[in-house]
């Protein structure tokens, strides 16, 4: 009962201002490229990112849309105990594809800054040593959450640039030696071209 009233109540957010002008709802697509950043483990990676939303958004701001975001990361360089103690550099990656709501402040302005949390399904790969120093390629699929903060910019009415920082949960899991678990947070910074149809 309670995942039906969840649903009821979204729709009905999403219903208000119906009787608005037809403008009032809008298309959102961005594209956007950056970085991803793992502060918090000891692998310390980063590397680039890629990010892709088309979404609706209703007269009162909020948007729910489909995602896409695939990173490749790097971190750093330890030595194989198998491989006679060569430099091997660790890598958290992952695809991500899912669904994403935001909430836009400010539509009529220029400046535009919004919040948005979203929930995929991730594919990540990780090249991470064990307990005894060997390096292992795992490949995991898993349920992943992220919140995103975020400001779009507008040059005109359709066009304008999007920036936006997101707080990532379980794009990466570590399972080796049966331990599964998420990987620490992970951060990612994206840029783009935003448009409004």
């Amino acid at each position: 009962m309670k995942k039906v009233s969840k649903w009821v109540a979204l729709v009905g957010v999403l219903g208000v201002g119906t009787q608005a002008v037809a403008d009032g709802w809008n298309g959102h697509a961005s594209l956007g490229a950056g970085i991803s950043l793992d502060h918090l483990s000891d692998f310390s990676a980063k590397g680039p990112a890629l990010h892709a939303y088309l979404g609706v958004e209703s007269p009162p701001g909020l948007s729910l849309g489909l995602l896409a975001e695939v990173s490749e990361t790097w971190g750093t360089e330890l030595r194989d105990a198998a491989r006679d103690n060569r430099l091997e550099r660790t890598q958290l990656d992952y695809k991500a594809v899912g669904i994403e709501a935001r909430l836009r402040f400010f539509r009529d302005k220029p400046i535009t800054p919004w919040v948005g949390a979203r929930l995929s399904k991730s594919w990540g790969s990780t090249f991470t040593p064990d307990a005894m120093g060997n390096f292992l390629r795992e490949n995991v699929d898993t349920t992943s959450m992220a919140f995103r903060l975020g400001v779009d910019g507008w040059f005109s009415e359709h066009w304008g640039i999007s920036a936006a920082t997101a707080f990532q949960f379980c794009d990466v899991k570590l399972s080796r030696d049966s331990v599964d678990e998420c990987a620490k947070l992970i951060q990612s910074v994206i840029v783009g071209p935003v448009l409004r149809f």
